[in-house]
C-alpha cells in the first residue's frame, strides 16, 4: 500500500493526526497516554518531515533540506523551527523539543476539520468527542493488520511503520494491551527501525521520562520515610 492511497483514503490527514486519533478512546469520549502524547505526536512530525524529503540525517543528525515546505502548518512550523536553529540536533533531542506546541496544533487541527469536538471541563480533563469514528476504527484496523499480520515489515511503507511503531512504543491501547506489546516485540523492533530515524529517537525518550519518573518517586518515597 503506497503513502498516497493512504492519505487519501484517510482524507489527507497528517502521521501526527492519525496518531492523535489512535490515541482517543471513542467510548469514554477522553484522550489516552496525555503524559507521552506530546513526544508520539513530535515523532510523528519527524517521521513525515523525513518521509517527504524535508529532513535527512547526517552523523545522527537532523538537517533541513533546502528551502522545501509541505502546506501543513504544523509540520512546517516544526521544520521552520528546526532550520532556524543555530545547529542540528539529535534525533532524540526534536523528539522531545515543542512538545506540547505540537500536541496543540494537532488538536486544533482536528478540530477545525470537524474530525473531533472539545467539551473543555474545569476540574476533570477534556471531553473529545471523535466525530468521524469510522476513519479512527480504519486507521486502528490499519495499525492492527501492522502489527499482527506477519507479512515482511519491508512490505509497509515508511509511514505505515511508523504509525504502528509510535502507537506501540507510546503504548496506546487502541492498538495494543501490554500483553500483545510483549507478544509482538520483535515484530515492534523492526517496525520502529523501518519508521526511521525518529522511531528510535522516541523509544529513547520515553525511557529516559520513565527513569526520571521513578527517580521522582523513588526520592519521595525516600524523603517519606525519613
Amino acid at each position: 500500500m503506497g503513502d498516497m492511497d493512504r492519505t487519501d483514503k484517510n482524507q489527507g490527514l497528517t502521521l501526527p493526526a492519525e496518531l492523535y486519533l489512535l490515541a482517543c478512546d471513542i467510548e469514554k469520549e477522553k484522550l489516552g497516554r496525555r503524559e507521552v502524547l506530546g513526544n508520539v505526536l513530535r515523532a510523528a512530525v519527524l517521521v513525515e518531515l523525513t518521509d517527504r524529503g524535508c529532513l535527512i540525517d547526517e552523523d545522527g543528525k537532523a538537517h533541513t533540506v533546502g528551502d522545501r515546505r509541505t502546506g501543513d502548518p504544523v509540520l512546517d512550523d516544526s521544520l521552520r523551527a528546526i532550520a532556524e536553529d543555530r545547529r542540528p540536533r539529535k534525533w532524540k533531542a526534536l523528539v522531545q523539543l515543542h512538545r506540547k506546541q505540537v500536541f496543540q496544533g494537532v488538536e486544533q487541527q482536528l478540530v477545525r476539520e470537524r474530525i473531533i469536538g472539545i467539551e473543555h471541563r474545569t476540574w476533570r480533563y477534556d471531553k473529545i468527542v471523535v466525530k468521524d469514528t469510522g476513519l479512527a476504527k480504519r486507521l486502528r484496523a490499519e495499525a492492527v493488520e501492522t502489527l499482527t499480520s506477519g507479512r515482511p515489515v519491508e512490505d509497509f511503507s515508511t509511514r505505515q511503520a511508523a504509525l504502528t511503531a509510535l502507537a506501540a512504543l507510546g503504548e496506546l491501547p487502541s492498538v495494543a494491551s501490554g500483553k500483545e506489546r510483549r507478544e509482538h516485540k520483535a515484530r515492534i523492533k523492526a517496525l520502529t527501525e523501518r519508521a526511521g530515524q525518529a522511531g528510535p529517537a522516541l523509544k529513547k525518550a520515553l525511557n529516559e521520562m520513565d527513569i526520571a519518573t521513578m527517580v521522582v518517586i523513588t526520592g519521595a518515597a525516600t524523603a517519606a520515610g525519613n
